[in-house]
């Protein structure tokens, strides 16, 4: 995560990285760049608390602490982590307004290490988390191939969005920093695995 003032927009602004989550109730923006992972932002009109928060998978298939350093990496834990941070700062649950952004197919092929296609699966995990939790959800803009990059009012509920072409350098290095991020945690999911079978003997 790292701020900074913007002169165009003569504010700062705060960039998320996948598995941070940020919230304010300051006249700031956050911002992040989205491929196939999800960024969910949540508004408390009463108490004019904003919050966004990007995460890379759905979910996990191992018991995970939400004090763990890849957590917000994951779309369950990641709602809880911004969810709580919110409440601290003063929102109320009761009146959360979700938009959804991102989850596009990015990547030239399906990494089946991963189960289905990456965006698809993480657009899934979103509308159904938010409809499970009852926060309605105002705006979306999901799917698709091209990724996106958010800039996030949390003091209004305001939305800036821009799509990037699929030709630009940035959308290129951001497949490849995904496609590091996906394999580093599902070698992680596989090592916690290995870990939770060593007291079995096979013979």
């Amino acid at each position: 995560m790292k701020a900074y003032f913007d002169k165009k927009y003569q504010k700062q602004i705060v960039t998320i990285s996948p598995g941070e989550f940020y919230c304010s109730k300051q006249d700031c923006f956050i911002s992040t760049v989205l491929g196939s992972c999800i960024a969910i932002t949540l508004w408390d009109g009463k108490n004019k608390i904003g919050g966004m928060n990007h995460f890379m998978l759905a979910s996990t298939s191992r018991d995970c602490s939400i004090s763990d350093e890849t957590a917000g990496r994951f779309g369950e834990y990641s709602m809880e982590l911004l969810i709580n941070d919110m409440i601290k700062a003063g929102a109320q649950k009761k009146y959360f307004q979700a938009k959804v952004f991102g989850g596009a197919n990015i990547f030239k092929e399906n990494l089946s290490a991963t189960g289905p296609r990456v965006g698809a699966a993480n657009i899934f995990f979103a509308f159904n988390y938010l409809e499970t939790e009852g926060i309605p959800i105002l705006k979306s803009d999901t799917g698709g191939v091209q990724a996106r990059k958010v800039l996030f009012e949390p003091l209004t509920n305001k939305v800036y969005l821009k799509r990037i072409k699929n030709s630009m350098r940035e959308t290129q290095e951001l497949e490849t920093k995904e496609k590091s991020y996906i394999k580093t945690l599902v070698d992680k999911e596989k090592e916690k695995t290995k870990e939770a079978n060593d007291d079995i003997v096979w013979f």
